[in-house]
């Protein structure tokens, strides 16, 4: 079983790739979020780069990049995956951000499944083999009739992973995953699938496995809220009270470093809510109205104590 830290703009940082290695529950690879690739801009993203320059982890990564012109994709996936530290290239083709998406990026490409497959094949052609992968949705709107489609173009284009995002881009993140499509893709591609939607618990990770045959896992928001998933999955403990008060600590220790001189109070708490806003289901109303407003970093983590300790 294959354990990828699914890409969360803003979220799943350098920052938070330390915190993962300093408690001790890592993935098998990591993946940026994306560097956006236009006709005139190469969006090489500083807080980007440094995922790749600066990771302590040990753990491969991948960079991944967003666009829909075929050529200045191949132009930055060239300039990537010729940098030190980059494990592969990875196509969004999932990102549902009506920002991305009216460019024809991210989940965008599936509207167009001929440029799908035209910028699929163009990043095939310039990367090595075993260093191209496509992370992607069901579809626009409707997977029954447009997932046969997507399924197609990814076979022809034979990238070396797929992960499947169970949801359409209409369903943004709402509504239930559909893993079933998940094993139609296992079925049709010749390459390992990987599944990824609404996975929190390594019971619903193993019952999604099971169900799909899938060859792993891309763990994104269910990664940030229970940080310690990527351990329990290989078999070791569920986190205790005290676990997630040190996943806290060290998480905000770790955005510090990152913000480096940037660093203020207010910003360094700011940052630390890119985080929380998946946790703020275990909360109270309160303890969640107190954390949003929150505006000094040691009143933050004692909050984030106190709910643990209720």
């Amino acid at each position: 079983m294959k354990l990828i830290l699914a890409p969360m703009q803003d979220v799943t940082d350098l920052a938070f790739m330390r915190t993962l290695k300093r408690i001790d529950s890592l993935p098998d690879l990591f993946i940026t979020a994306y560097f956006r690739s236009t006709t005139t801009t190469c969006a090489l993203a500083e807080h980007n780069l440094r995922c790749i320059d600066e990771n302590e982890t040990g753990v491969p990564v991948l960079a991944q990049l967003a666009g829909s012109d075929a050529d200045a994709l191949v132009r930055d996936a060239t300039m990537l995956i010729n940098r030190p530290g980059v494990a592969g290239i990875n196509l969004n083709a999932g990102c549902p951000s009506p920002l991305v998406n009216r460019h024809g990026a991210g989940a965008g490409l599936l509207r167009d499944t001929p440029r799908f497959l035209h910028v699929m094949q163009a990043l095939r052609a310039c990367i090595p083999t075993g260093q191209f992968s496509v992370k992607c949705r069901l579809g626009w709107e409707d997977a029954e009739t447009e997932f046969p489609d997507i399924l197609e173009c990814l076979a022809t284009a034979e990238p070396d992973e797929v992960g499947i995002h169970a949801r359409t881009r209409r369903q943004l993140y709402g509504g239930t995953p559909d893993f079933s499509y998940i094993t139609q893709a296992v079925q049709a591609l010749p390459c390992p699938v990987l599944a990824n939607g609404d996975l929190n618990t390594p019971g619903q990770a193993a019952d999604c496995l099971a169900a799909t045959g899938a060859a792993g896992l891309m763990l994104g928001r269910g990664a940030v809220r229970y940080p310690y998933l990527f351990r329990q999955l290989r078999g070791g403990p569920a986190p205790t009270r005290e676990d997630m008060i040190t996943y806290y600590c060290i998480l905000a220790e770790e955005t510090g470093r990152v913000l480096l001189h940037k660093r203020t109070e207010k910003g360094h708490c700011n940052r630390m809510k890119k985080y929380l806003t998946f946790c703020y289901p275990d909360f109270t109303a309160d303890q969640e109205y107190r954390l949003r407003r929150c505006t000094q970093v040691n009143e933050m983590l004692r909050i984030l104590i106190a709910v643990q300790n209720r």
